[in-house]
């Protein structure tokens, strides 16, 4: 009897940690789409503020001085007013989806994405090449390939530190050190 119960219990256990587990794989796909009505009404800034907000991390617009880190705080106002400059996803929900926030930004100029696990593409920070001065994608463990990130030619600062995953990874960080010849790079 004793070793049907532990069984029971492993198996009720299992279930609830995957039922639990597919639950916040959902939660993040909902706080990581794109809501392309609001995008029309408020604007790409506005929209990829919310976003930002929503996964735990914290903004700061063009022309303003505090960062805003509860999604309450965010308040309203005419788009031209707020300018998405920049984003601290560090250790959020932030996912490789969620980046096409990114498109339609004209004065992003810095990114934290330390830790953010569920980040993996990222060609999906090119819609900010123009703009983008500072990037962290340390820790970010399901990227493979940082080649697209030569693209991103007004880069300053960038942080690969913990990418346990690059393929040909030293090979990988020479060929961006050429190419992006201005950017201080921090890698392993």
């Amino acid at each position: 009897m004793l070793k049907s119960s532990n069984q029971l219990l492993r198996w009720t256990t299992l279930y609830h940690n995957i039922h639990q587990r597919s639950y916040y794989v959902w939660l993040n796909f909902v706080f990581n789409r794109v809501d392309t009505s609001r995008l029309e009404e408020f604007g790409p800034d506005r929209v990829a503020a919310e976003w930002v907000l929503r996964n735990g991390g914290g903004v700061k617009f063009l022309h303003h001085n505090g960062w805003v880190w509860n999604y309450n705080a965010l308040v309203a106002g005419p788009r031209e007013k707020y300018k998405l400059q920049k984003i601290n996803g560090k250790n959020t929900c932030i996912t490789t989806g969620g980046l096409l926030h990114l498109e339609g930004l004209k004065y992003l100029d810095y990114l934290n994405l330390h830790g953010c696990k569920y980040v993996g593409d990222v060609n999906k920070l090119l819609p900010v090449k123009e703009t983008l001065e500072e990037l962290d994608i340390s820790l970010c463990t399901a990227i493979t390939d940082i080649s697209p990130l030569s693209q991103l030619k007004k880069l300053k600062k960038l942080n690969l530190t913990g990418l346990q995953r690059i393929k040909n990874r030293e090979k990988a960080v020479e060929d961006l050190q050429k190419t992006l010849p201005d950017c201080e790079i921090t890698d392993d």
